[in-house]
């Protein structure tokens, strides 16, 4: 399974990630740029279809390729987290961007804690984070053991919580999750670079105050 890792401007979009081998289906996980067409036409060129949309949460920098993607597909989002793709407020873009972001001809597919389905023969275990929003996930596929982090945990980093919706007393709970993940996971978060999971309960100085 080959995992690209793009980051198209405007600067402040997240990492995108698609998921697949060349010239098959793949995933995208965090639309965060289309601009000019530039997510259209790397799935034109390395993938023969899209088969699903992952969101691990709705800021508009994780979310703002969907507004213009000619690519469709069921998009996946996590429980309580739709109404950040209509009100941009929410989703920030009404605070940071010149336009607001609204999103309302898109209904996703709440995810729960826990769940697990199989996209393209990639199976897929849904980890809720509530702490940077109310509705942030992770997904982890144990196949592959890779964790799909977006703004839950970065390399030496956690995602913050003084945005609305985010929750300073669910930082805990939420990580805590991740202590079941084999240490070799590797984690592709969604902003920065990669990392190891074990190296960030090693090194993660806001893992280590939780954990120690």
């Amino acid at each position: 399974m080959q995992i690209a890792k793009l980051h198209f401007p405007p600067e402040e979009s997240c990492n995108t990630y698609v998921v697949g081998n060349h010239g098959r289906p793949c995933l995208v996980i965090d639309p965060g740029s289309n601009l000019n067409g530039c997510l259209d036409r790397y799935l034109d060129k390395a993938h023969s279809s899209l088969t699903a949309i992952l969101l691990t949460n709705g800021h508009y920098d994780h979310i703002t390729g969907l507004s213009s993607l000619r690519h469709q597909a069921p998009v996946y989002l996590g429980q309580g987290e739709e109404p950040f793709l209509t009100d941009p407020y929410l989703n920030l873009s009404k605070t940071w961007k010149e336009n607001p972001l609204i999103l309302d001809h898109i209904k996703p597919i709440p995810l729960f804690d826990g769940e697990e389905f199989t996209l393209n023969e990639i199976k897929i275990q849904i980890i809720a984070t509530p702490f940077h929003t109310g509705g942030s996930v992770c997904y982890y596929l144990p196949e592959e053991r890779v964790l799909f982090s977006g703004d839950t945990l970065f390399h030496l980093g956690i995602g913050r919580v003084d945005l609305p919706t985010g929750a300073h007393h669910k930082i805990e709970s939420s990580l805590r999750k991740l202590l079941s993940l084999p240490p070799e996971t590797k984690v592709y978060p969604g902003h920065g670079e990669n990392t190891v999971l074990g190296n960030e309960f090693r090194y993660n100085e806001y893992l280590n105050c939780l954990f120690k």
